[in-house]
């Protein structure tokens, strides 16, 4: 896993320098701007589970508002669909609802940034076809924090791209992982 991780600081170190190296568009525009609000739906990826669980694709959606240049507040809502993969007959959903505080690294067309979180975190096992012998765990309602950082780089005077790493940590019963995602954002106020 730290080999992982690892690889992940690199890659998203070399994508930060590629994105300020690279041709950029004549305006000098800010990525933040103070006293605005911004929604970004999202596709997510989930990985590294604690119990050995596997991985799953998700969707989610984030409305940010950002006080200044450095300082946002988000809130979040993400739907991982079934992190037991391969199990044709059991699928376990999780769903995170989150306030978030956003920590801005303000660069002129480049933003990366740091952010964490607490939140609820729902996960729910669903069955096809149960065995009247075994076991299931019940489903769960539980405190989670989240931490994690990413970067958002302008793609128009209206949208940004944004690509996100978080780890989710939940009290008692519910999966911990790494949610990796990409997401369109766009100014709601500006």
């Amino acid at each position: 896993m730290p080999s992982f991780v690892r690889s992940c600081r690199v890659s998203l170190a070399v994508v930060i320098v590629g994105l300020c190296a690279g041709p950029q568009r004549a305006a000098a525009q800010s990525v933040v701007e103070p006293n605005t609000v911004t929604v970004t739906p999202f596709l997510s990826s989930v990985f590294g589970t604690a119990t050995g669980l596997g991985g799953s694709l998700g969707l989610g959606a984030a409305i940010t508002y950002d006080l200044t240049t450095r300082l946002g507040f988000e809130g979040e809502f993400g739907r991982v669909f079934d992190l037991l993969g391969d199990n044709a007959n059991a699928d376990l959903g999780v769903t995170n609802i989150s306030a978030n505080g956003v920590y801005n690294f303000p660069l002129p067309r480049v933003t990366p940034y740091a952010t964490f979180g607490i939140g609820v975190e729902h996960s729910g096992l669903h069955v096809k076809t149960p065995d009247p012998a075994a076991f299931y765990p019940p489903a769960s309602t539980e405190v989670s924090y989240n931490f994690g950082g990413g970067v958002k780089y302008p793609v128009s005077e209206l949208f940004v791209v944004r690509g996100d790493v978080r780890r989710f940590q939940a009290t008692d019963l519910a999966p911990d992982y790494w949610r990796v995602y990409a997401g369109l954002t766009w100014w709601i106020k500006r």
